[in-house]
């Protein structure tokens, strides 16, 4: 198992803290791309899942100094103190990670054809009347509403493992919990779903499984 208490987001990009927003987006590009399964050298080095983790962590390194409103507050909670980056990560405000993936991800143009589906008069007043949320229901509704995970990747900008993570409530591999808190946020609005009420749910059961 691969851990992040030795490193900082700086370190797992291989670049400097100083460096500028571009250079960390060519360092995010280099690191996907050294680490992916499409380059077969990786494997006499990692195994397959080792990679995986590898992966799942220069995602979650993007997400924080990728973005220049949560960099920032990272930089000034690892300036002067190592610690570890999780625990760095915890205290990033809810506020601070909402408005952060507004900007980052800002709600998608529904494009000129949606996907089709057949509307189920009962199911759509079960989730109207639904308050208890979690991943399984929302795979439902991504199906219900003929949304292949593919799609769903595409138009919220949330790499494909942590969909299916969420889907499946994996805190395994999932990034810390504001982030999820992010993305759940960006599949409601996908989904058409009330995003206070269903990542409020979400979140509650999604901290359970931490326990």
């Amino acid at each position: 198992m691969i851990t992040t208490n030795r490193y900082n987001y700086y370190e797992i990009l291989e670049v400097g803290s100083n460096a500028a927003q571009h250079e960390v987006t060519t360092a995010y590009e280099r690191a996907k791309m050294t680490y992916s399964g499409d380059n077969p050298a990786i494997y006499t080095i990692f195994s397959e899942n080792e990679a995986r983790e590898l992966l799942v962590l220069i995602e979650e390194a993007f997400s924080v100094v990728g973005n220049k409103t949560l960099r920032g507050i990272y930089d000034q909670r690892l300036l002067g103190a190592k610690v570890p980056v999780k625990e760095i990560a915890k205290d990033l405000t809810y506020e601070a990670i909402l408005n952060a993936s507004k900007a980052q991800f800002p709600e998608a143009k529904s494009p000129a054809t949606k996907p089709s589906f057949k509307l189920n008069d009962a199911f759509e007043l079960e989730l109207k009347n639904t308050k208890e949320w979690d991943g399984e229901l929302l795979k439902k509704v991504r199906e219900y509403k003929n949304i292949t995970i593919e799609r769903l990747c595409e138009r919220t900008k949330i790499n494909i493992w942590y969909v299916k993570a969420i889907e499946s409530m994996d805190p395994e591999n999932l990034p810390a919990i504001v982030f999820v808190r992010g993305y759940i946020i960006q599949i409601c609005r996908e989904l058409d779903l009330n995003e206070k009420i269903v990542t409020d749910s979400y979140m509650a059961k999604y901290k359970a499984k931490l326990k």
